[in-house]
This record gives C-alpha cells, structure tokens and sequence, in this order.
C-alpha cells in the first residue's frame, strides 16, 4: 500500500525514528493508526456512557438487584445468538 504523506507528516516520521523510540517509519505508523483505534473506541464508550446518563436522568433505569446480572448474561446471550446489535 502507498500512502502520500505532507512534508510535514513524513518529518514528524523522520523526527520518531531518530529519536529512537520508533525502530522505524512502519512502527510508527503502525502506533499511529493504533491510537487512532483507541480513540475510536473511547468515542464510541463515552457515547454510550452518555446515553445511560440520559436515560438515568429520564428516569428509563433499573434497580440492581442480586439476580440483576445474571439476567443481562441471559439477555445478552440471546441477543448475540440472534444477531441483535446493542443499540442505546
């Protein structure tokens, strides 16, 4: 695969190789891309977590209770065997 990078990106490149910290270009690119997926993934989290605030605060919530979890586990299973995305 070839990528066109900016003058500016392919220095920022030079600049981690020779600092040492980087073996090479691909090492940091492969750790770019990385963190790239991580905030990815935090996005996606911290919208979940706000659409939990929102229901909490609409009052759309559940008391836990002992059997609480094995209940999700159930429900979770089912929805897995199914197909079903988890949606908010």
């Amino acid at each position: 695969m070839a990528v066109d990078l900016t003058p500016q990106l392919e220095a920022m490149i030079r600049e981690k190789v020779q600092s040492g910290k980087y073996p090479d270009a691909n090492e940091v690119v492969r750790e770019a891309l990385t963190l790239l997926e991580d905030r990815d993934h935090h996005a996606r989290l911290r919208a979940a977590v706000a659409i939990g605030a929102e229901q909490y605060a609409a009052g759309r919530f559940r008391s836990w209770t002992p059997d609480r979890l094995d209940e999700l586990k159930r429900e979770a299973d089912e929805e897995d065997r199914q197909g079903v995305p988890i949606s908010g």
